[in-house]
């Protein structure tokens, strides 16, 4: 009898941690990655609306391939956690391609 009591007693303790897992997975970690995919989707489509909108801004200046070549280096070397921080300062004023650059200059720099 106590081979099965054990047998059983261990079987019920897998089953119990198992199913504590499984609840903290769905009721804990499944909200917050669906929250974390909503947020990061919302900043990448705001990112890509601020490139767009600096795309426009070269494209209807006469700004030399130079230019073009600085302001997108300085974009490449902005860290990733000030990208919310670029798409904001570019999105006050997208038209200009001194006030895109002075951004992305400003924000490539670690501080």
């Amino acid at each position: 009898m106590q081979i099965g009591g054990t047998l059983i007693s261990g079987l019920v303790r897998v089953l119990v941690v198992v199913g504590t897992l499984a609840a903290v997975s769905y009721f804990v970690i499944r909200p917050v990655l669906d929250t974390t995919e909503k947020v990061s989707g919302g900043i990448n489509n705001s990112i890509q609306q601020s490139i767009n909108e600096a795309n426009r801004a070269f494209d209807q200046s006469n700004a030399s391939q130079q230019t073009q070549t600085d302001v997108t280096t300085y974009i490449k070397n902005v860290p990733a956690k000030r990208l919310p921080q670029l798409s904001n300062c570019i999105n006050r004023n997208p038209s200009s391609i001194r006030h895109i650059e002075r951004c992305a200059k400003r924000l490539s720099h670690k501080k």
